[in-house]
């Protein structure tokens, strides 16, 4: 019987990965490495890793990257199918979503979604967005042979990456929250303690972030000093 993973995004580090206003260039990276369940707290394999550039006025690109050297990934059919995450900028259709022409596996569907009821019992707190790939029977499914990511780009008047970098979901299931979103790969599987199928993730904080927390400390330091000096 086939497995499905389902990687949640915890959306409080992505609030610190994401830039207070947008502009082009912009960058935030979720990285799918830590189990949604309370008893397991750290440890779990990188499963993918998604980045989020704004690369115009009105254009922001992803680009998801499995992991294909995760142990979860031993077995030759394993497929991603699914990825829903938050959204909450202008309503969009169909000519919203694009992929160029170097994109990776080829996405299905896109879905946009003005409710607010996700995959895993999460709601969203605006409207949320879903990617679907190809069926596991299918030839052009996405798999490690021979693909090692996906890109896809959305667009419209007044979209940008804060859009997708500012919102988060909740849920009442007891699971971690807030989250920026759900993946599902199939089949996935941990021999040993890990836990399947479901597991959450960090957002990885870019270089500026570091370098304005640093700037940061530093304030407080200096602040601290001058009020001991009075």
């Amino acid at each position: 019987m086939k497995k499905k993973l389902a990687i949640i995004t915890a959306s409080i580090l992505s609030i610190i990965a994401a830039p207070s206003f947008a502009s082009v260039g912009d960058t935030a990276t979720y990285k799918f490495d830590l189990p949604a369940t309370s008893s397991f707290g750290s440890g779990y394999p990188t499963v993918a890793e998604l980045k989020i550039t704004e690369t115009a006025i009105g254009v922001v690109t992803f680009e998801l990257t499995p992991n294909w050297a995760s142990p979860g990934f031993s077995h030759d059919d394993s497929t991603v199918n699914r990825l829903d995450f938050v959204y909450q900028g202008p309503a969009l259709t169909g000519a919203n979503f694009s992929q160029p022409a170097i994109h990776g596996a080829d996405i299905d569907k896109f879905t946009y979604h003005s409710d607010t009821t996700m995959d895993s019992s999460y709601k969203s707190d605006d409207q949320h967005i879903v990617i679907d790939w190809f069926a596991h029977n299918k030839s052009n499914r996405f798999d490690d042979t021979p693909y090692t990511n996906s890109i896809w780009t959305i667009s419209g008047t007044g979209v940008d990456i804060t859009d997708f970098t500012g919102t988060q979901a909740t849920t009442t299931s007891g699971k971690p929250e807030p989250i920026f979103g759900i993946i599902s790969v199939d089949p996935y599987s941990l021999t040993d303690l890990h836990p399947t199928p479901s597991n959450w993730v960090s957002a990885v904080p870019e270089p500026e972030t570091y370098a304005m927390l640093l700037i940061g400390l530093g304030l407080i330091g200096f602040t601290l000093r001058h009020q001991r000096s009075l």
